[in-house]
């Protein structure tokens, strides 16, 4: 390698990581001008809630899982995923939006597809 090469790298590599930040903070402020910081903030909240809408509490958990770990999405029949439900005093999932009783969608592993790849 010549003398050099590493430090031409880094800098390409520093320049580009903050002109990828510098556009992040430009779009989120002209974002913040047009629309406001509170929807912002609903924005944001709501991706985060799509984000964690597989998480499922225990007391939802009416069957003894089988493997490691579950993983799914909670929908709901009307608003599709709209994220985390609201949970009643019996554990039962309602939708945030419409207050419909939500379903949880079951992601599973197939072991045998997998292998057949292999």
């Amino acid at each position: 390698m010549p003398e050099g090469y590493l430090d031409l790298d880094l800098k390409r590599t520093g320049y580009f990581a903050v002109s990828v930040l510098g556009a992040a903070a430009v779009v989120t402020i002209v974002y913040w001008a047009i629309f406001g910081f509170d929807r912002w903030k609903g924005e944001v909240q709501s991706a985060s809630n799509l984000m964690m809408a597989a998480y499922v509490p225990a007391q939802v958990q009416q069957q003894p899982q089988t493997g490691t770990g579950i993983a799914g999405q909670y929908i709901c029949p009307q608003d599709g995923a709209v994220g985390l439900p609201r949970l009643d005093s019996g554990g039962v999932p309602h939708c945030p939006i419409c207050g419909q009783v939500m379903t949880f969608n079951r992601l599973t592993s197939n072991l045998s597809l997998a292998q057949g790849f292999g």
